[in-house]
């Protein structure tokens, strides 16, 4: 009897260790998110964080941290990889313009006629992305595409009713991009950039009357409980090269199984956005919840003749910027373009 006794004990300490052991993960990674706890992109990121240690059996760990929480801005995002406060960063092109100025090269929002326009362009601008991260000021490798889902539409949420340039003129905007903020300054509207983990508040207290927005992020954000309209304004440019980046010898020590795992979930989970993108599912679903649930007006859309305009301001932005940036933007920018064309 007391053999066996010992006999199951001792089985049974094995199987614990042995399960222990199965599921002790061989990499652990910080991964920063630019933007708040609750954003979309956060809650997505938190998603492949989840499939990606299903799918290696708990061997890949990923802690996702807005890197607001731990003293950084969504500016800062290279420099958190450049000083190694985590080991991933989901980079976002428009925020990192300030210490990397080739990462402006790409399709401004606004600048593309019809939302199907993005798909002409996707795959060029990830690869220009990718050449300028991977340069030897960064040595930042691609490993991953935006997993989250892409947005069609942007439009403009208001405090009181606004759809036109002229209306915009008298009131206090705001865009969440440094193109926006210039083209839309040049068309005489006051404009300034919000991130928009602040931008709840600065609709609250009149430090702006409107927003440019995705209509996801107006009723994730609770956008809706400060502002009372909102009107289709442009394309959004999905096209972004939003990537996960990692700094190339942190990549090196990854074993190759976890890499292609988190290569295969970020590609899937992109793939799934696009799906959705395609039909606008997710732009469908937030305006039928913001004008019902939310309580928001509908406008009319932002006139062609005003969006035109915009548009027009971006491309030459665009344009001059390349080439205040030298040949190699402008290479970029002619790449991308000669697919637009």
């Amino acid at each position: 009897m007391k053999r066996t006794l010992t006999t199951l004990v001792t089985a049974a300490a094995l199987a614990i260790g042995l399960t222990c052991g199965a599921g002790a993960a061989d990499v652990k990674w910080r991964l920063g998110s630019s933007v708040g706890p609750k954003d979309p992109q956060t809650v997505r990121l938190l998603d492949l964080a989840e499939r990606v240690k299903e799918k290696s059996g708990g061997r890949f760990e990923i802690e996702v941290i807005p890197i607001e929480t731990i003293g950084f801005k969504n500016v800062d995002s290279l420099r958190v990889l450049k000083q190694r406060a985590l080991d991933a960063m989901f980079i976002v092109p428009y925020y990192v313009v300030r210490d990397e100025p080739m990462m402006g090269v790409f399709a401004p929002h606004g600048v593309l006629a019809e939302p199907e326009e993005n798909l002409k362009i996707v795959d060029e601008q990830y690869k220009v992305g990718a050449e300028i991260l991977a340069a030897d000021k960064w040595n930042i490798v691609q490993v991953g595409k935006a997993p989250f889902g892409a947005l069609r539409d942007l439009v403009i949420m208001s405090k009181e009713p606004v759809n036109t340039l002229e209306g915009l003129r008298k009131i206090k905007f705001r865009h969440f991009t440094k193109d926006g903020l210039k083209a839309f300054n040049a068309l005489g509207v006051s404009t300034q950039v919000v991130p928009s983990s602040e931008l709840y508040l600065a609709l609250k207290t009149g430090v702006v009357d409107a927003s440019v927005y995705g209509p996801t992020y107006g009723k994730s954000q609770s956008i809706y409980e400060v502002t009372c309209c909102m009107s289709y304004l442009a394309a959004f440019s999905m096209a972004y090269p939003f990537t996960i980046g990692v700094n190339k010898d942190v990549w090196e020590k990854v074993p190759a199984d976890l890499r292609q795992i988190l290569k295969d979930t970020s590609e899937q989970m992109w793939n799934e956005s696009v799906e959705k993108w395609k039909v606008g599912a997710a732009e469908k679903e937030a305006y039928e919840w913001l004008t019902t649930k939310g309580g928001m007006k509908m406008l009319d859309p932002v006139p062609l003749a005003d969006r035109k305009l915009i548009q027009a301001e971006l491309l030459k932005l665009w344009r001059e910027q390349a080439e205040k940036a030298g040949p190699t933007a402008v290479g970029y920018f002619e790449r991308i373009t000669a697919h637009l064309k």
